[in-house]
């Protein structure tokens, strides 16, 4: 289950924070959010069989997913393993945005999850959910409801407010 509050900074976008116990229950939490969605991805995945990452990708596309951002080790793998089951020809104006993380705090990776990230324009009017989610880590999890629900971001890169 997501804790679901608006952006108050972006009027139309809301966050939706959680976590989850495996990857294999990412797709499952996503069923209160809209259409499309811009994901963030908090995972260990040191240990995580490719073909896992895989199904997870399929469903995650399948339900709509606009942009994929993943942090955490090994989360070159599965930025690449997403990549893999996206379609070869994107309709035009569609194309699911992907990125990966690594060698940054998660602070700094939620910093631009929450200030760069924007869907291809054929999302935008389908995507106000701005999605959160980590698997296997209570910490994690604290982290990104601190700097998603209550603005708690401190990116290196951030802007003084």
């Amino acid at each position: 289950m997501l804790e679901i509050q608006p952006d108050r900074h972006n009027e139309g976008r809301r966050y939706c924070v959680g976590s989850v116990a495996t990857i294999d229950d990412v797709p499952l939490v996503l069923e209160s959010v809209s259409t499309n969605y811009c994901l963030f991805l908090a995972i260990d995945a040191s240990l995580t069989d490719g073909e896992v990452i895989r199904r997870m990708a399929k469903s995650l596309l399948e339900r709509g997913v606009a942009y994929f951002c993943v942090w955490g080790p090994d989360c070159e793998r599965v930025h690449d393993q997403f990549d893999l089951e996206r379609k070869p020809r994107e309709p035009r104006g569609q194309t699911v945005m992907t990125t990966w993380h690594s060698g940054e705090s998660l602070s700094d990776a939620l910093w631009f999850f929450a200030n760069c990230v924007e869907p291809d324009e054929g999302f935008v009017a389908n995507c106000t959910d701005w999605v959160g989610v980590s698997v296997e880590s209570v910490n994690w999890a604290q982290e990104i409801r601190s700097g998603l629900i209550e603005g708690l971001l401190t990116g290196i890169d951030a802007p003084p407010r």
